[in-house]
């Protein structure tokens, strides 16, 4: 098998439609192949243009053979139910935003529930794919995950039905400022040197933080080490 990696852009929302679709597309064409995209569903107190305009941009990249990925509800906790200790800590680091982490099986299997309908709301096909935000989840998700899509992906591993690939997730969003370098230094020596299928994940922040010269030159280190390919690609 090729050495492969994923080229992944987080967090794609009615919130920020216009500026990530831009990120997206520039990524993509730095990469001179369409990408991974992970989508926030949730357009609860979006205008009716705000919601047209980030539906007319799902249709587009689905159209332009982008790979889409349903990305939790809202990627922000909208009330604090019982979770557990770990599950708390989570939501501490995350500033709230791992919405799936350490809740009971009923909470969880219904806040999946909500995240597909809202998909399912927007008018499309569910995707193959879900990544719980931040890659928190709880000891039930898998499982839930699974039974409705052909993968789910933690922090360190991707699982297809029947398979399991692992896939460490070079991400650089939340992280200070001064750990930049050091984290791109990182995720250079595991694409050069790592076996399984990395994924290098991109955020909206990362533009501001890491910069279009740093994202430029990880896209292309990538590329000179190892294939790009997609979710699909795995099954």
């Amino acid at each position: 098998m090729e050495r492969q990696f994923i080229l992944c852009y987080h967090d794609f929302s009615v919130k920020n439609a216009g500026l990530a679709a831009q990120q997206i597309r520039w990524i993509a064409q730095m990469a001179k192949n369409p990408i991974t995209v992970a989508v926030i569903p949730d357009v609860d107190g979006a205008s009716a243009a705000e919601v047209d305009f980030f539906k007319r941009e799902i249709e587009k990249l689905s159209a332009e053979n982008f790979e889409l990925l349903l990305h939790g509800a809202s990627h922000l906790a909208k009330d604090d139910g019982e979770r557990t200790f770990w599950g708390r800590r989570a939501m501490q680091l995350t500033q709230g935003e791992a919405e799936f982490a350490g809740l009971g099986e009923e909470d969880s299997s219904q806040l999946l529930s909500l995240a597909i309908d809202f998909w399912n709301s927007l008018g499309f096909q569910c995707p193959r794919g879900f990544v719980p935000p931040t890659w928190y989840g709880n000891a039930y998700l898998r499982k839930q995950v699974l039974a409705q899509f052909d993968f789910f992906e933690d922090r360190f591993f991707i699982y297809a039905k029947g398979r399991k690939f692992f896939s460490p997730a070079l991400s650089f969003a939340g992280l200070p400022r001064l750990s930049l370098q050091v984290a791109q230094r990182g995720s250079c020596f595991v694409l050069q040197n790592f076996s399984g299928v990395p994924r290098l994940v991109f955020h909206p922040v990362d533009f501001e933080t890491l910069g279009e010269k740093r994202i430029l030159n990880l896209i292309r280190f990538a590329g000179v080490k190892r294939e790009q390919v997609y979710y699909r690609s795995l099954l």
